[in-house]
């Protein structure tokens, strides 16, 4: 579904603009970064590796229990109730303040305590990243495409940046960030309008619709999160496969979200994404087969290319997912906890199997080309299999098509339009007048007939929250707050205009000079 326009008055008079106001996701990611990859002083016996090893299979395997449990228990939270949102935000705020000081203290005191640590942290960041995404779906304008890429940007200059800081500072650093991403975050919902503050309230939820490119999208996702934790789990304290710890990757990130920054920073409307879902998966490969090669700095770029190509598809699953929901009226919290706990899920899977695949046959020289091939292979296979169909991340391409449904419409736009040419002139009037776009002119005639939004829904074939957009801007530019109030001036100006005609009639009988006999 396109981005709703909105004009630079309006935009610009916010105290938080989307570029960086919403950068609070991106703080989420730098602190998910840090817990990830950040070295810390460590208990006496475990190596590095070991210690990145058990944190990353922690905090995946708690993301992925935390998304699911969350997202199901928080499915009934509506947006407008600010005091429970704002008091579980300030929980989990407090939870990953705890656990990044307990995590810091903790690789010191024992492994016991790091897990303790880790599993807070996990909690944290699985209900304020739900928050952050489901406010990009209950928006009442889609700031997603933006938003998540100037993230990623943030993201990962924070991470980048807090590797040269002295220990301290970046201890500091670590534990102010959920903080900090918790407060932009309680922030901006008093601040942009959301959709559950539309007086025509929520839509009717169309999973069946939404079933068939949510589970191409996520199983995708999946693949490709299995694979890059599989060769990311390659390590031991003499050799790593892939060094994805290393800084110069995460800046992979960057150059990510610069890209969709900067394509959805251009226009108003959503982008050709296709081009860039093509260049990620050619990345990918691209990535996978220079990682087997020890050449010097082949394993650095390998790494930095499938580090970038990740993180496009991870953003342009989120954008996609909650495109989904907004055109299908989803529940965000339930379809985007599910999508992201089986993407972590298969993250500790892989960092599982690829460190006991390289405990056991690390001095095997085929292992690294075997990992390569099966990965390029399954997603190849993916790709061919899954996404033929799919049009570049257009949600609402996958609305029904069925004939009935097209013949009901083409009868009912039929219809509308021989109703809409009686009274041209007035809806041309009130079209003007109040600068209605396009698409909210032909809502706005069938609206001044007197139909819903489900007949709307059929005759422009288009989805049931798209309509009720329409609808809500029709009135907010209208200043108006019901269909009555709508009729009302519609009917208004109608007799209004039959009186200048009227008059203009008379007029036009009283001026005009009596006619010459030749």
């Amino acid at each position: 579904m396109n981005d709703t326009t909105t004009n630079d008055q309006k935009r610009s008079s916010r105290l938080f603009s989307p570029t960086i106001g919403l950068a609070g996701f991106g703080v989420l990611l730098g602190w998910h970064f840090l817990i990830l990859y950040f070295s810390f002083p460590m208990t006496s016996g475990m190596f590095p590796a070991e210690f990145i090893f058990i944190r990353q299979v922690v905090l995946n395997a708690s993301l992925c229990v935390f998304f699911g449990a969350f997202g199901y228990l928080m499915r009934n939270l509506p947006q407008r109730d600010k005091l429970q949102s704002h008091a579980i935000a300030y929980s989990a705020m407090a939870v990953g303040t705890i656990g990044s000081a307990t995590l810091v203290v903790g690789s010191i005191m024992g492994i016991a305590w790091s897990i303790f640590a880790v599993v807070l942290i996990g909690a944290s960041e699985a209900i304020l990243m739900l928050f952050w995404l489901r406010f990009y779906t209950e928006t009442s304008e889609n700031y997603s495409g933006i938003s998540l890429g100037t993230s990623a940007v943030v993201g990962s200059l924070i991470c980048f940046f807090t590797y040269h800081l002295t220990f301290e500072v970046s201890v500091f650093v670590l534990v102010i960030l959920p903080l900090a991403s918790g407060a932009l975050l309680i922030t901006l919902t008093r601040d942009i309008p959301l959709r559950s503050n539309d007086p025509l309230g929520f839509g009717i939820s169309d999973w069946s619709s939404a079933r068939k490119p949510y589970w191409k999208t996520t199983f995708q996702l999946m693949a490709m999160a299995l694979f890059f934790g599989m060769v990311q789990g390659c390590n031991s304290p003499k050799m790593t496969l892939l060094p994805a710890a290393d800084p110069i990757t995460v800046l992979g990130a960057a150059l990510a979200g610069i890209v969709l920054f900067a394509m959805f920073s251009k226009s108003a409307h959503k982008p050709n994404l296709g081009p860039v879902i093509s260049l990620s998966l050619l990345m990918y490969i691209a990535g996978m087969m220079l990682m087997p090669f020890h050449a010097p700095y082949l394993p650095q770029i390998a790494a930095f290319l499938i580090m970038t190509s990740f993180i496009f598809y991870f953003i342009l699953t989120l954008i996609f997912v909650i495109d989904l929901c907004r055109t299908f009226d989803l529940n965000a919290t339930v379809y985007v906890g599910l999508n992201q706990a089986l993407e972590y899920a298969m993250f500790a899977l892989g960092i599982v199997a690829g460190n006991a695949l390289w405990g056991e046959f690390s001095n095997v020289s085929s292992l690294p080309f075997a990992i390569s091939f099966i990965s390029i292979f399954v997603l190849c296979a993916i790709t061919l299999f899954l996404t033929t169909e799919r049009l570049p991340w257009e949600a609402a391409f996958y609305k029904p098509k069925h004939g009935a449904e097209r013949k009901s419409c083409e009868t009912s736009t039929d219809e509308a339009e021989a109703e809409e040419a009686e009274d041209v002139d007035v809806l041309a009037l009130l079209s003007e007048r109040y600068t209605l776009t396009p698409r909210e002119v032909e809502v706005f005639t069938l609206l001044s007939r007197g139909r819903n939004a489900e007949f709307i829904q059929n005759a422009l074939f288009i989805s049931n929250h798209t309509v009720k957009t329409h609808i809500y801007n029709i009135y907010r530019k209208m200043d108006i707050h019901s269909l009555q109030d709508l009729l009302d001036i519609f009917d208004a100006e109608e007799a209004r205009c039959a009186q200048n005609q009227s008059c203009r009639g008379k007029g036009t009988t009283q001026d005009e000079p009596p006619t010459q006999a030749i």
